[in-house]
């Protein structure tokens, strides 16, 4: 087969599933804000200079893993449901004669490309909310810190390795449902 085909398949399923996928990788984009927003400013150097900022980085960075245990729930039962949903199809074609590891590169584009989308317009968005909740910060707790306008490499780096991971667990357990499931089984499978 040409090697464009399953990427090529993979979007117009993407496409084909919107109402499905459009609020998965919006809840991805946002719980990727969050984490990177709360990382970043437990990160930030400039709060080290006020006082109480080493406690308040503290707290910041027990909020990082609260957001990112709860991402990894929320994002993993909502990828769950995306694939119970498309048991069918994927039943479909594989009685048709599509064989698994097929519907298993399929997926694995469809995957990717959430992940992209989802990792990259979640850093975007978090690099440009980020300052005006640093700001908010600055203002609650009534402090004067120079503000400077610079993306956070760490916050990025960690943000990209907890959401790909969520997105490569997502993407095993979605091959597993597939592989141990027998054709008819995945017909009746939005039905369980």
């Amino acid at each position: 087969m040409n090697s464009l085909f399953y990427p090529k398949l993979a979007v117009s399923n993407l496409k084909k599933n919107a109402k499905t996928y459009i609020p998965y990788i919006l809840s991805c984009i946002g719980s990727v804000v969050m984490y990177y927003i709360i990382y970043a400013l437990s990160a930030d150097s400039g709060l080290d200079k006020t006082s109480g900022g080493e406690q308040l980085k503290v707290v910041l960075s027990f909020g990082s893993y609260v957001i990112a245990i709860f991402s990894v729930i929320f994002l993993f039962y909502t990828h769950s449901f995306i694939m119970k949903r498309r048991k069918k199809e994927f039943g479909l074609l594989n009685i048709l004669g599509m064989e698994k590891r097929h519907i298993s590169r399929i997926m694995f584009f469809e995957c990717l490309y959430a992940a992209i989308i989802g990792i990259g317009g979640g850093l975007l968005g978090g690099f440009l909310f980020s300052k005006l909740m640093y700001l908010a910060l600055l203002k609650i707790l009534h402090l004067t810190v120079q503000l400077n306008f610079n993306l956070s490499i760490p916050a990025v780096i960690a943000t990209s390795i907890l959401f790909g991971v969520i997105f490569t667990l997502s993407y095993v357990n979605a091959l597993r449902q597939i592989h141990w499931s027998k054709p008819v089984d995945l017909l009746k499978g939005g039905q369980t």
